[in-house]
């Protein structure tokens, strides 16, 4: 990488992780460029406005995200060994940085009302989650409408349980969603 791309990288991965620790709103282009060390200029030359970096983080937490599920489902037999291994996977990623919650929907809850021209963005990348949900819940044979009624259960189950380890801060938590995930599969909706 030239040295622009790699700070534009950093630009991008420190709002990224900004956003998700801080909120969107409480973090400001002069807390990025505090944290980066960078100047104001090469902020400009990247972005336009703030809004621009929070599109950019998007693609940051979609390969954050987005290809750590695809690779886990790649390798994973069964819906149970999916969460088995995304659990763990994000025990170790959420734990080690002390930030809480799925980075997609804290920010994307966050800009709902306020910037509505990335909603859009957040919204695909959680249709990209329920879809690896989808193909995870048919390697472990379930069908049709039932594959996609379960994925969204799965999907509240997966993003309600992560708001509530974001307000406790209490590991049990990924934990009892890794059972309500694993239940999910064999209850009849």
């Amino acid at each position: 990488m030239t040295k622009g791309e790699l700070s534009k990288k950093r630009f991008i991965e420190t709002a990224g992780d900004l956003f998700w620790k801080n909120g969107y709103t409480k973090t400001g282009i002069s807390e990025i460029l505090k944290a980066t060390g960078l100047p104001k200029g090469s902020f400009y030359f990247y972005f336009k406005k703030k809004s621009d970096v929070a599109k950019a983080v998007l693609q940051y937490y979609d390969s954050m995200i987005i290809d750590l599920l695809r690779s886990i489902a790649e390798d994973s037999d069964s819906w149970g060994a999916f969460c088995d291994t995304f659990i763990h996977a994000f025990q170790e990623k959420l734990m080690d940085k002390q930030y809480y919650g799925c980075p997609l929907a804290v920010v994307g809850m966050e800009i709902a009302f306020q910037e509505e021209e990335l909603v859009g963005y957040y919204h695909t990348a959680m249709e990209k989650v329920k879809k690896i949900f989808v193909q995870m819940l048919r390697k472990d044979g379930l069908t049709g409408e039932r594959a996609e009624e379960t994925a969204d259960l799965c999907l509240a189950i997966y993003e309600g349980n992560l708001v509530l380890y974001r307000l406790s801060k209490d590991q049990d938590t990924l934990l009892r969603m890794d059972a309500q995930l694993k239940k999910v599969i064999r209850s009849d909706l």
